[in-house]
């Protein structure tokens, strides 16, 4: 990892804005709930969900091969989040509600009216995150994204040479990610705004590790303010045309044995994300975390129900249950590090 040390002391006062004792004690109450059901051994829940992780767009241009929507093995519908009904998510999280993750499955930017939800978000001073492959990074864009009141932009740029890079990100082209990039920080320098946070995000595998050091140059060149390197996940739909990085430090999982991965660390049966935050799809369709990807454990729609009503529903509370009980169980938590450090 790299960060511009100015630029981290600028995020950190931005941030600090963003906090109220509202916020601050719905938190408390959230993780107090957290750690007394584990010493139970049953669900208890108290606050509402401080984050949430919205789709924009269920719908991508590219067709990376470890995504469920480049693959194309998502089963349930593509479409697009309307103002409206981000409006009726936000209201109903009421004031507690202090972190936005503008991303699930897909490509937000594609997303017409990303702009004008992200307004939203703003007048509910609300901190916002959002994910992309940086492809519609235009001057319009770029000026829309820094003047709608967005807090970070994550950018995923996977490579740094053409070959690298589209070994991953099917149907990209590095160049235009990289000139996207470079019109963005022209032009937040230009109206002279400290946000978005610029953030180049690095999935590491076996086939692009090698470019690390040189990628901490490219960043600092291009005035990036953070450069994280991420390990990457693997799914059984995955085609293995990539790979784990054979440096270990990069990579969640174990070092493959029998064709088999294997994560990193004990798993415990517990889940801090069950207690303190939610997905919602473009549609309204609410999930437990960001590993339903089908929404299979789906609990509500917003659009019928109000967030805080599905928060506290027998289906969350049997999904909690679970957790506590054996998260094993579930096939998608085995993939998940989520509780696998943590000894309590």
């Amino acid at each position: 990892m790299w960060i511009s040390k100015s630029q981290m002391v600028a995020h950190a006062w931005t941030t600090l804005q963003y906090l109220s004792w509202q916020r601050v004690w719905n938190v408390f109450l959230l993780l107090s709930s957290f750690y007394w059901s584990r010493m139970l051994g049953r669900p208890h829940i108290k606050g509402t969900p401080w984050s949430l992780s919205v789709e924009p767009s269920g719908q991508c241009n590219l067709q990376c091969p470890e995504c469920p929507v480049g693959a194309g093995v998502l089963t349930r519908k593509a479409g697009m989040l309307t103002p409206s009904l981000f409006q009726k998510m936000v209201s109903d999280s009421g004031p507690q509600l202090a972190y936005l993750n503008l991303y699930f499955q897909g490509e937000p930017l594609l997303n017409r009216q990303i702009e004008e939800i992200i307004n939203i978000a703003r007048e509910h001073r609300i901190y916002t995150s959002m994910s992309t492959n940086g492809h519609q990074l235009t001057p319009q864009k770029c000026e829309g994204l820094i003047n709608s009141g967005l807090t970070k932009l994550i950018v995923s740029v996977d490579g740094l040479t053409r070959e690298s890079y589209s070994r991953y990100r099917k149907g990209g082209d590095l160049e235009k990610v990289k000139q996207g990039i470079r019109t963005f920080i022209r032009q937040r320098a230009a109206l002279k705004s400290k946000t978005p946070f610029l953030v180049v995000q690095f999935l590491v595998f076996a086939h692009n590790e090698h470019e690390i050091p040189e990628l901490k140059k490219w960043c600092r060149n291009m005035g990036v303010d953070k450069l994280e390197l991420k390990s990457a996940q693997f799914y059984d739909f995955g085609n293995e045309e990539v790979k784990p990085p054979s440096n270990n430090k990069y990579s969640r999982y174990y070092p493959v044995r029998d064709n088999q991965l294997t994560l990193k660390g004990k798993p415990y049966n517990h889940c801090y994300k069950q207690w303190g935050s939610a997905v919602v799809s473009w549609d309204g369709q609410m999930a437990p975390c960001c590993y339903d990807k089908d929404l299979d454990f789906s609990p509500g729609n917003i659009r019928n129900q109000t967030l805080k009503t599905i928060w506290k529903n027998g289906s969350l509370h049997q999904f909690r249950k679970q957790i506590l009980k054996d998260k094993s169980a579930l096939e998608m938590c085995r993939n998940c590090p989520e509780g696998r450090q943590w000894i309590i």
